[in-house]
């Protein structure tokens, strides 16, 4: 009896040691600097282009997207999104979020994370506004970089994320998909995630066998389909 219960506690400790390493590799298998270059179509016409990159520096992170239209759409100024915050075990923390537009400063938005009294302070439209936070909460932005650290398996999953104005659970479906997607980036193979309480269900495809990074978004506009795919990766 003796031998059989310190062999069980045993293996438990290693099991323990070994799920503890495996987090470790996890978290060091991401990238630490990534950019991405996406083009934006409109209903099958090209928009604008969008870049965005991530860098990480000791455990903290930063992440910036910059769309810029086409043609006519140029006039419309260029849309910023800026993330920053911590690289935890559990993935991306964010700390600060803003959202901006060089042709109106009206529309910036600002949103500031407080995990200690778990507030999200939001200022929109120079108004103040407050949320309660929830683990795991993202902005606009880090959420389709915090699958790097926690990719997702096929079932339901829950999302909450602030867009700079709200914050709002999301629920999605993630979905295996056994036809690779084909981009001038390269084939990747992905999968799926389509936003379940949605009626214009947005659709996110991400790269399995490139970190979990997102290569496509589907989205509905004002009875538009907006479809923004990879063009270029670029990891260091």
């Amino acid at each position: 009896m003796w031998i059989n219960d310190n062999w069980t506690s045993f293996k438990a400790v290693v099991l323990v040691c070994v799920m503890a390493l495996l987090t470790v590799q996890t978290a060091i298998a991401a990238p630490k600097s990534i950019k991405l270059t996406y083009e934006v179509k409109r209903n099958g016409k090209l928009f604008g282009n969008v870049t965005e990159t991530y860098r990480q520096q000791g455990k903290e992170y930063q992440l910036k997207s910059i769309t810029k239209g086409i043609g006519v759409y140029a006039l419309l100024g260029e849309r910023q999104l800026t993330s920053q915050g911590d690289v935890t075990k559990d993935g991306l923390r964010p700390k600060h979020f803003e959202s901006l537009q060089s042709t109106s400063s009206k529309k910036t938005l600002i949103n500031d994370f407080d995990w200690k009294a778990r507030v999200l302070n939001m200022q929109v439209k120079g108004e103040q506004e407050q949320a309660t936070l929830e683990a795991g909460t993202q902005d606009l932005l880090s959420v389709m970089y915090q699958f790097m650290f926690k990719p997702p398996v096929v079932g339901p999953l829950k999302l909450s994320v602030t867009n700079g104005k709200r914050l709002k659970t999301h629920q999605y479906q993630v979905n295996s998909q056994t036809t690779p997607l084909v981009t001038d980036a390269g084939t990747f193979k992905v999968v799926e995630l389509v936003e379940a309480d949605d009626a214009d269900a947005k659709k996110i495809y991400l790269a399995v066998d490139k970190y979990a990074l997102p290569v496509k978004i589907v989205v509905q506009d004002d009875g538009a389909t907006i479809e923004q795919l990879i063009t270029q990766i670029t990891i260091e």
